[in-house]
């Protein structure tokens, strides 16, 4: 992969506030970034660090009003130890991750590939300075504009192949936080059915395999949007829940 001059500097600075801790502050956030150069830049910045030898396993669909869809940097079980990013606090989205038990071979065969539904945590940072209000071109290529995916016990999705959205919407889900519930409701998800956003999330990844992530494939975990949101710091420890889906628990390091 070859960078152009600018897409290096992103990627040198992004590398360079990784090392310190620190986050980076280019001289503007300039509009002309489109979306391939965030993915170049993105790419870049996973070389160096060594991460996605074959490309990108994970993905999520929709965010935050302030965070925008983008490729997962890592996937990791559940209980795990997260060190700080650049800044003092992230958000914590809880959401329902599905994994893919074969390659599907188009929109129409997505949810024939699905094994696994499991609960998730993602997490939210950046190395950007004010990166979370960051042009969407560059929130998707800082690495740490989504921070990872940590996922709790997998089921067989047999079990939840029935559910409509009536059912979706009548799901408990909760966040607690050192002990103390942070964030409760029934249901969520935007769309009503978690699993509306699939067809969607292949027919992306295929438009963008050559470029950007060489397309859905068995084994890969999808995310399918939040069901709750909360602020969380350094030292906090978090738990996950979905009512009969099991729970996923993470503890934030300093």
């Amino acid at each position: 992969m070859t960078l152009s001059a600018r897409q290096q500097t992103i990627v040198s600075g992004l590398l360079e506030a990784r090392r310190l801790g620190q986050p980076w502050q280019p001289e503007a956030y300039d509009a002309s970034l489109d979306l391939d150069d965030a993915y170049a830049v993105q790419a870049g910045v996973a070389q160096a660090l060594g991460w996605f030898p074959d490309g990108p396993r994970a993905w999520k669909v929709g965010g935050t009003s302030l965070v925008t869809a983008a490729p997962l940097p890592e996937v990791l079980s559940s209980p795990v130890n997260w060190p700080a990013a650049a800044q003092p606090e992230w958000l914590i989205e809880a959401e329902l991750a599905f994994r893919l038990s074969r390659t599907p071979t188009g929109p129409a065969d997505l949810l024939d590939c699905l094994g696994t539904v499991c609960v998730s945590i993602e997490l939210i940072g950046t190395r950007l300075a004010g990166g979370l209000q960051a042009p969407t071109a560059w929130k998707i290529a800082d690495q740490s504009v989504h921070a990872g995916l940590v996922i709790g016990p997998e089921l067989p999705y047999a079990q939840v192949a029935g559910f409509g959205p009536a059912d979706w919407a009548e799901q408990a889900c909760r966040i607690e936080v050192n002990g103390q519930i942070r964030a409760q409701g029934q249901g969520g998800h935007p769309s009503g059915d978690p699993l509306a956003t699939l067809p969607w999330l292949l027919a992306h990844a295929a438009a963008h395999a050559t470029a950007h992530t060489g397309g859905l494939r068995a084994g890969d975990l999808v995310t399918t949007g939040a069901w709750l949101v909360a602020t969380v710091r350094a030292g906090d420890e978090v738990v996950v829940s979905f009512n009969g889906l099991g729970q996923t628990r993470l503890l934030m390091t300093a």
